[in-house]
């Protein structure tokens, strides 16, 4: 009996054992798959260990490089401090030194900065100055040119006016040529008459002007021509009918002396006698020399144009004469 159980105890043992058996074998490959796993892994990790271990190298290279250049440049903080320090040191010592050049420094400063401040507003004023005067010399300028164009038109026509002038002045003096040739035809008709003081003839720039006295045509205070006066007259007709058409303008003058009155043929007064004797001499040269009575004028001025004073007979017998006064045609005389 018991070596039933025992077998039986056996037999569910060794069935026991051999399930167990199973999963420990189970176990054992997952355990062997496991391993093959971690031994790829434990490869792999010695791979990346060793290149690892080559980059730990390499960093230390690094660092040992780095230290040496930080002991370097600890070196030349050592030595630039000690220049610091010297630097201090000269500072500190040159202090007062740098304190007096710093204010001049800064008192020229001050000054510089106050004269560039004068220079700024004179730069201001001088470019006002400037502008004001650009607009002077623009302004000028257009006046000037409207001067320039007005001094061309001047010229032109003071060119044309010289020109005219100088026509003029050319004809005036042919035309008083003329009349000193005709002065001169005159002058031989009277030239007894002037050689005896009793005539004169002169010449004012064109015109001619014969002086007769008194006692050459008339009696005193009287306006009929005498035999003298008529002769006289027909001597100067012929002269005067001689030259280029003239005017001629007859004038009658007079001293103040009293007028006599008489019955028959008196004057009232000098101014009527000269008015009188001017009218006799301009119609006798009309109706018997000839003359266009156009060109012939008389005037009556009396005792007011004496050419001498009054006061003596020489003066008196001055004043008592008739002139003719001859000028070119279509001129009044």
């Amino acid at each position: 009996m018991n070596r039933i159980i025992y077998l039986a105890v056996c037999v569910l043992l060794a069935g026991c054992a051999s399930g167990k058996i199973k999963q420990l074998q189970a176990k054992s490959d997952r355990c062997e798959l496991n391993s093959g796993e971690l031994r790829k892994k434990i490869h792999d990790g010695a791979d990346q260990t060793t290149a690892l271990q080559s980059q730990i190298k390499d960093f230390e290279g690094q660092v040992a490089d780095l230290d040496g250049k930080l002991t370097a440049q600890q070196e030349r903080i050592t030595s630039l401090s000690k220049s610091n320090q010297d630097l201090r040191s000269a500072i500190a010592a040159h202090t007062g030194e740098l304190s007096g050049k710093v204010a001049e420094v800064v008192k020229e400063k001050d000054d510089i900065a106050r004269s560039l401040d004068t220079i700024k507003k004179e730069k201001i004023a001088a470019d006002r100055a400037k502008a004001n005067l650009k607009s002077m010399r623009d302004r000028l300028a257009a006046e000037l040119s409207t001067a320039q164009a007005r001094l061309d038109e001047l010229t032109a026509a003071a060119s044309a006016e010289k020109a005219d002038h100088e026509k003029i002045l050319a004809a005036r003096n042919l035309r008083q040529a003329k009349a000193h040739e005709d002065m001169g035809s005159l002058a031989d008709a009277v030239l007894k008459e002037i050689q005896d003081e009793q005539a004169k003839i002169e010449q004012d720039g064109e015109s001619i002007a014969l002086t007769l006295r008194e006692p050459l045509l008339f009696k005193p205070q009287q306006a009929k021509l005498t035999e003298g006066g008529v002769a006289l007259l027909d001597r100067l007709g012929r002269a005067l009918q001689a030259l280029s058409p003239r005017a001629v303008r007859v004038e009658g003058h007079s001293d103040n002396s009293t007028i006599k009155w008489e019955l028959f043929g008196s004057f009232t007064s000098h101014w009527d006698l000269s008015a009188a004797r001017a009218t006799t001499v301009a119609r006798y040269l009309h109706e018997h020399a000839g003359l266009d009575p156009r060109h012939l004028t008389a005037s009556g001025f009396g005792e007011f144009h004496p050419i001498k004073g009054n006061d003596t007979p020489e003066g008196r017998s001055a004043n008592q004469r008739v002139v003719l006064v001859v000028a070119p045609a279509g001129t009044t005389p």
